[in-house]
């Protein structure tokens, strides 16, 4: 460029505070308020974040079983598989696994403290034919704050 020539800039210049980045680590995760529609003040798709979204995320995932939703085929767990199998250490560990899998593919912002699988239901020969998993969860943020998850499998 010659010496005589001027640059013209169109536009605004962006701001300070965009310059230096986040000043605050902490990521806020949200999603849909189930059942949708269930809250008029937030409308039919109101949004929701914190411990009610990943509570809600985690009941989804565990009573849905893989194939069944139409877009997600690998989405849920295999959990209606154990329901008449007796609660061994092999059935637990494998129980686990099935959860730690569908657990680090779709949730975001918690991760597992504590799983307990508990037999639920009557007992006896034409009973036992249920599950309750409780999950001990801990958000991926600096806070301490462990919640629980309780789902009956039947």
């Amino acid at each position: 460029m010659a010496a005589n020539q001027t640059v013209s800039v169109f536009g605004r210049i962006s701001p300070k505070y965009t310059k230096e980045g986040p000043t605050s680590q902490r990521h806020e995760v949200y999603g849909l308020s189930f059942p949708l529609g269930s809250t008029p003040a937030g409308g039919y798709f109101s949004r929701r974040s914190g411990i009610h979204t990943i509570r809600n995320s985690v009941k989804q995932l565990l009573l849905t079983e893989r194939g069944e939703r139409v877009m997600l085929p690998n989405f849920g767990c295999n959990l209606r598989k154990y329901l008449f199998q007796p609660l061994s250490q092999s059935i637990f560990e494998s129980i686990k696994k099935e959860i730690q899998y569908s657990f680090e593919n779709y949730i975001v912002g918690a991760k597992i403290v504590k799983v307990s699988v508990f037999p639920f239901g009557p007992t006896g020969p034409a009973g036992g034919n249920s599950l309750k998993v409780i999950l001990s969860l801990g958000l991926n943020t600096n806070d301490l704050e462990i919640f629980d998850v309780e789902v009956n499998i039947s």
